[in-house]
């Protein structure tokens, strides 16, 4: 494959990189608005994979090494005459089953503003651990690090901050038509829910994965990365499950829950099986979860959404003990 180049262009008000064929008049593959990190693929690419992966790995180093800080990106693929096939995302048959909903319901203690999830941004459980790996370093190192914006810290790390960010810009549309999401939800074992969609269809559980340029097989119990298994599925069948438990528990009706894999940055997602598990592409999110029938009502959803903001409820995980009805 041909060499492919890189070209900043600005005018007022506009700033632009543009990644185009080789040559004086090569002809665009792709550009990024650098104000909202929003990258559009023109046509060239989204009729050549390897082409289109080139262009966001063009786009991604000079971000990198433009030493400013770029919005975390997202993909808009221009619209074409005869636009490439989109395999629909799976979708569960059904949602992680909740228990019976209890006679009664725990107290709710009052929320402090500390105790608001609302508050949390994309990526809030990572940034968190970015900040406390960037302690390592010297401070003359972080300074300068800081001076050129570049963020300290382990690679896997960055890569999931980054893809949390990218999952939730892509989910906010939502949140103009009455849906409900929050980010970086804590659990007491220390790990967290990188997204909670709360909207008609019940609750999603988003768990972000950024595999930049990879090759996708989702079977019926395993997800590979370019033939590598993980353990994506079960997890992820095990955090909507805990969920439901929890929500239902606390709302005192039944709450579904459908566990979702974001898959961030991949090539494409070939699927083979039913998993249980709605596996789908990171800029396709919006509008995959909006296709779920509804099944709550708009008090239902306003209830579960006070109950999941709160942070008290999520500390309340894996405990035993029944807390006082209210």
């Amino acid at each position: 494959m041909e060499e492919l180049t890189v070209k900043p262009w600005r005018a007022p008000g506009k700033e632009r990189l543009y990644v185009n064929k080789p040559g004086v008049r090569g002809a665009s593959v792709a550009w990024l608005d650098c104000r909202t990190g929003v990258v559009t693929l023109e046509k060239l690419a989204l009729e050549d994979a390897a082409l289109e992966a080139a262009a966001l790995a063009k786009i991604e180093a000079w971000c990198q090494a433009s030493g400013r800080e770029i919005p975390p990106r997202t993909v808009r693929r221009q619209a074409t005459t005869q636009p490439p096939q989109r395999t629909q995302p799976s979708r569960p048959t059904k949602p992680a089953k909740p228990p019976a909903p209890p006679a009664s319901v725990p107290f709710l203690p009052p929320m402090r503003a500390e105790d608001d999830l609302a508050r949390n941004l994309p990526g809030a459980g990572l940034e968190s651990l970015v900040r406390e790996g960037e302690q390592k370093y010297k401070l003359p190192v972080r300074l300068v690090a800081k001076l050129f914006g570049d963020q300290l810290g382990d690679s896997a790390t960055l890569r999931g901050l980054e893809g949390e960010r990218i999952v939730g810009a892509a989910l906010a549309p939502l949140k103009a038509v009455g849906w409900k999401v929050l980010h970086g939800i804590p659990l007491p074992s220390g790990s967290d829910i990188d997204h909670l969609v709360v909207g008609p269809p019940g609750v999603f559980t988003v768990n972000s994965k950024h595999h930049a340029g990879a090759a996708v097989w989702v079977g019926d119990n395993t997800v590979k990365v370019n033939r590598n298994g993980y353990p994506y599925l079960a997890n992820s069948e095990f955090e909507a499950a805990r969920t439901a438990k929890l929500l239902t528990q606390w709302c005192g009706f039944d709450v579904p829950v459908h566990p979702v894999i974001a898959m961030v940055g991949v090539r494409k997602i070939t699927r083979t099986g039913s998993p249980a598990v709605a596996v789908i592409a990171g800029d396709e999110i919006a509008s995959s979860l909006a296709a779920w029938p509804a099944v709550l009502s708009p008090n239902q959803v306003d209830r579960t959404y006070t109950i999941a903001r709160h942070a008290y409820v999520w500390s309340q995980v894996g405990k035993g003990g029944k807390a006082k009805a209210q």
